[in-house]
């Protein structure tokens, strides 16, 4: 048990680094014989493969807005695109983001260092060309 009071303490320090305390959870998983929490360990600390089901909170929601420009230089800034409108026309891939980075990696693009997440639209733009607004 002196396993898991080690995990509980290092969970409890604030600013704690996950990867030792996934290698120690990925141990106890072992020792206990649960390959179901061994599994979810080792997605977790190198990265989900596509072929792995991905948790929940792992899919996460995109939301778009977009400028649009009318006659006489009419136009709208700014201007929220609803999600079914985008998953209707383009498919559920483009409204839903499935991260299935290292929780390192997720870690990096919280923090800020260096990480960064980026999303190409360029395709959607065209899809959703004169779908959004009228003229």
């Amino acid at each position: 048990m002196s396993l898991l009071r080690e995990i509980q303490s290092a969970l409890v320090k604030e600013g704690s680094d996950i990867g030792p305390i996934l290698l120690k959870l990925r141990l106890l998983a072992s020792r206990l014989g649960s390959d179901i929490l061994e599994e979810w360990v080792k997605h977790e600390s190198e990265g989900y493969p596509t072929e792995a089901d991905l948790p929940e909170y792992r899919v996460l929601p995109i939301s778009y807005r977009g400028n649009f420009s009318g006659p006489l230089g009419s136009g709208i800034q700014n201007a929220p695109i609803p999600p079914l409108l985008i998953k209707q026309l383009c498919g559920d891939s483009w409204v839903d983001y499935k991260m299935r980075q290292s929780i390192a990696a997720v870690d990096e693009l919280l923090s800020g260092e260096g990480g960064t997440l980026e999303l190409d639209a360029s395709n959607l733009i065209l899809k959703l060309q004169g779908k959004v607004y009228e003229d």
